[in-house]
């Protein structure tokens, strides 16, 4: 079976690059300047064919420049702004040049007119963000923070969450990646915010993207027209939690007509302390223990992130990227210790972690990518484990565990224009995953939980959808891919379909409609089996009968003014999973793991709205109302059926104390109300944060105060479980409160200036 699907996908790499020449999928491009030859910022073009049938509309960037990726044979712009008279232009060629458009006199006296540029843009199934305007009045960092502000994107237990559709992929300039989600976050976190040019937020992820369900795309700025150069920006940071860390990196990036290069270096010596109250009435052979547990633990590690990058262009639509990335965490330090009525436990784990990743791209001119994407990831730690008990008696050992992974993907997509602006993509994918996992303990009791496991894992996918514009109001994309996957004894065919549908009623009335699905698999470690020990009563243990489970979702967005965001949204889960505490019937222990329940259901309804009081306070409220249910008629002798209503919030309020000198201040603030995961019942929780931030040497130098989790919320979560004889609580100290001294400075880069030919005609040559 794995030879007959190596000689399909093979196959249908060479059909895909032969059939790419048959059709052309081309852009038009071009400039809005006014007649000083300044560009024009958020003019509207309209793009249409000779007769004057509906293509694709668009609006200038801050530079002028504007695109659209539909080239029809003869084509008619439109453009429009507000402060310029209208024109209409005719071509035939992708580059339509620069246009002039004429001010028109208004004649107002005593009268300042003020134009606000779109929040969000509709393109086809994104929602696409200009970064630096949405960034522009927030106070952030790297480009992790910058995508926190994004309209309806949470930060939850460490993980980005998109509001209506839940946990989200990253993707970096539109190119899939072998890299995890973690690996990606370390990334970002090590980049400055003023990398990014804009971000695409996408409910329902078309295929060629090869990821499902939600997703950001991070798009890094590349070159423009009349700007390029060196340019950088040197950062630094200084955390004092209950112990300091600090941070600092530097960036460059040369841009040119030609080659756009990048490069990264970021080193973050991380302190993190966490701990928790843990009580159990502990049912065993129908007696009931009282288990009263106290956990403290800190670690440290120091990371290296590195990034270098390239992009070779042969064209305007044409070019080649390489980049490499690689994070590096030598030495990182965790100890953790237990106490309760039997015992106490000191267990110190040192361990060494590295990630590298090579990535190739290429882009034609005629609508043909591909590329290849190798990630290597390798950890290694060693577990010294100590219990004392009451009576004396003290168990001792020492484990080693190591993970090494090897990930290859390799991928192809084409896309055409057809005839009356369809757009056809079709593409294919193949991903092999080697994995290595070994855990081995000193003593000879202990020899029958040595763990050595080797798994290869295929997925195999082959896709085609379609995007057509049925006038001026209607857009649709539809797809549907046909993916085979293999891992170990498990084998699975699967279609994954998925639709968008927009609606412009007007420019200030936007709706989408979106279905799609999505399979989620155990990580590897978790198919492995091992078990770990946190401490005497408590243990890790990974399940190798852990199933994949399906995710069904549906979601109505509506958009008001290119700003304020409404949607409903509806998840199925089908034989969902996430890693929970037991209290073993069997013997006197805590168990997390992870197990298959019958499905969890949400439905939500979020809001997204900002809003702005003058030119000194500018703030944006995300409310989500859901209703939650979940189901586990299997779940050990613990079954559970739990429904719930939730409301979670975030606002965001940034003011300007002063233009001159430039000083900003801002307050979030987080919350949520009594949720339930499972058999938890999680108690509500709030979080302030705030930050001052002061700009100066012509906007390019920033020092920022931050003060996070003022009130110290995050050291007072409780969650409960009362389901039969499970019967405990769980009282966390995460300690995230902190203060973060940052400071950044931006050099180079430059913008040509126009200049005016001499007049040399009546002169002797």
């Amino acid at each position: 079976m794995q030879f007959d699907m190596k000689i399909y996908f093979l196959m249908s790499i060479f059909l895909l690059a032969g059939s790419s020449g048959s059709l052309t999928a081309q852009t038009v491009s071009g400039k809005v300047v006014n007649t000083e030859q300044q560009p024009i910022d958020g003019a509207t073009i309209i793009l249409q064919t000779s007769d004057s049938t509906f293509v694709d509309a668009t609006i200038s960037n801050a530079d002028g420049n504007f695109v659209f990726n539909h080239q029809p044979e003869a084509y008619r712009l439109i453009f429009q702004h507000l402060l310029y008279h209208t024109i209409e232009k005719k071509g035939k060629e992708k580059d339509a040049g620069i246009t002039v458009l004429q001010a028109k006199d208004y004649a107002l006296d005593e009268v300042i007119v003020r134009g606000e540029r779109p929040l969000v843009k509709v393109e086809g199934s994104r929602l696409t963000y200009d970064m630096p305007q949405l960034t522009a009045n927030k106070l952030v960092t790297n480009v992790y923070d910058a995508l926190k502000q994004l309209p309806g994107v949470m930060e939850q237990n460490g993980v980005l969450t998109l509001a209506g559709a839940g946990s989200i992929n990253i993707i970096l300039n539109g190119k899939p990646t072998s890299m995890n989600y973690e690996q990606l976050v370390t990334l970002l976190k090590g980049m400055p915010a003023s990398r990014v040019e804009r971000a695409e937020v996408m409910y329902n992820t078309p295929p060629q993207y090869h990821v499902r369900g939600a997703a950001i795309n991070v798009i890094l700025k590349g070159y423009k027209p009349g700007e390029g150069g060196l340019q950088g920006e040197i950062n630094g940071n200084y955390v004092q939690a209950n112990k300091a860390g600090e941070e600092g990196g530097v960036t460059f990036a040369y841009l040119s007509p030609k080659l756009d290069i990048d490069f990264m270096y970021n080193l973050n010596n991380h302190y993190n302390r966490q701990g928790y109250k843990l009580i159990t009435r502990h049912t065993l052979n129908d007696e009931i223990h009282n288990i009263s547990q106290s956990t403290n633990g800190e670690n440290r590690q120091l990371v290296h992130t590195f990034r270098l990058g390239g992009n070779y262009k042969f064209n305007e639509q044409s070019q080649l990227g390489l980049s490499y990335t690689s994070s590096l965490n030598p030495d990182k330090q965790q100890s953790v210790t237990s106490s309760d009525n039997h015992s106490t436990t000191f267990n110190h784990a040192p361990a060494e972690e590295q990630m590298h990743n090579v990535a190739l791209n290429y882009t034609s001119g005629f609508g043909l990518t591909g590329g290849i994407d190798y990630t290597y990831f390798r950890n290694k730690e060693e577990q010294s484990f100590r219990s004392i008990e009451n009576n004396g008696q003290e168990t001792t050992f020492l484990s080693n565990t190591a993970q090494y992974i090897n990930r290859w993907k390799v991928y192809v997509d084409q896309n055409h224009t057809l005839s009356n602006a369809w757009v056809l993509n079709y593409g294919t994918s193949f991903t092999y995953v080697n994995n290595h996992n070994s855990q081995r303990y000193n003593l000879a009791a202990m020899s029958g939980m040595n763990k050595e496991s080797r798994v290869d894992e295929y997925t195999y996918n082959l896709y085609t959808g379609f995007e057509k514009n049925f006038g001026s109001q209607w857009s649709l994309n539809a797809s549907a891919s046909i993916e085979y996957y293999q891992m170990m004894s498990y084998k699975k065919w699967a279609i994954y379909p998925t639709l968008n549908l927009s609606y412009v009623l007007s420019p200030s009335h936007i709706l989408q409609f979106e279905l799609s699905s999505n399979k989620t698999y155990p990580d590897y470690w978790t198919l492995s089996g091992s078990t770990s020990y946190l401490n005497n009563y408590q243990e890790s243990a990974g399940n190798s009968s852990l199933k994949p489970y399906t995710d069904y979702s549906a979601a109505l967005t509506y958009i008001l003014k290119s700003k304020y965001i409404f949607q409903f949204s509806y998840d199925y889960i089908k034989d969902y999973f996430m890693q929970m505490i037991y209290l073993d019937s069997s013997r006197l222990k805590a168990v997390y793991n992870y197990q298959n329940w019958d499905y969890s259901k949400e439905f939500a309804f979020t809001s997204v709205i900002p809003f702005k009081t003058g030119e000194w306070w500018d703030s944006q409220l995300m409310i989500c109302l859901s209703s939650l249910h979940q189901q586990a008629s299997n779940y050990y002798d613990a079954p559970f059926d739990r429904r719930i209503w939730n409301i979670a919030g975030n606002w965001t309020n940034t003011f300007t104390l002063s233009k001159r000198p430039n000083i900003k201040m801002e307050i979030s603030a987080t919350g949520t109300s009594k949720s339930i995961q499972g058999s938890y019942t999680i108690a509500p929780a709030a979080f302030i944060h705030t930050a001052i931030r002061y700009t100066f040497a012509g906007d390019k130098a920033m020092i920022q105060i931050k003060g996070n989790d003022l009130f110290n919320g995050s050291n007072h979560l409780t969650t409960k479980v009362r389901n039969g004889n499970q019967y405990l609580d769980m009282y966390l100290n995460n300690y995230m409160r902190n203060v973060t001294v940052s400071f950044s400075y931006k050099f180079g880069g430059f913008k040509k200036k126009e200049v005016k030919d001499v007049d040399l005609s009546r002169f002797k040559h």
